[in-house]
């Protein structure tokens, strides 16, 4: 059996906030915008073959502590770039936190970088794996 990426789901207080960022600091397309896709509202952006989505807060809704699972498994969104150093001092020229700069210490020394958005989302960009996992 094999299986393809299709999205990375986002549940936040502030949809607007999150779509607006990924719009002008990312530059991603949006694809959809519901006000009111069952009581939340509800985006979706274009990400590669598949899709990010962000949803508010329906009524009931507590994505915290008390109701861990809302929010259980989701640490960040991994982004892959071509070189990551110059993706992050895009990103950071169009108002994106830097959390950790990047460096080489991922997988088979791939370089990665964090960056922080609204709500604390994180967003890893990370350079394409090497042949072999082989450090570069």
């Amino acid at each position: 059996m094999e299986f393809g990426f299709d999205h990375v789901h986002f549940l936040v207080r502030d949809v607007r906030a999150l779509t607006s960022y990924f719009q002008d600091v990312f530059g991603l397309e949006l694809t959809h915008y519901d006000e009111d896709f069952k009581g939340a509202p509800y985006a979706i952006f274009r990400l590669g073959e598949g899709s990010l989505r962000i949803r508010g807060l329906r009524e009931g809704d507590a994505p915290d502590a008390l109701a861990p699972e809302l929010v259980e498994g989701l640490d960040h969104v991994g982004f892959v770039v071509e070189n990551v150093e110059e993706t992050a001092a895009w990103l950071k020229a169009r108002g994106a936190e830097i959390l950790q700069p990047p460096r080489k210490i991922g997988i088979g020394g791939r370089g990665i970088a964090f960056i922080r958005g609204p709500g604390n989302i994180r967003v890893e960009l990370c350079e394409p794996p090497r042949p072999g996992g082989q450090k570069v």
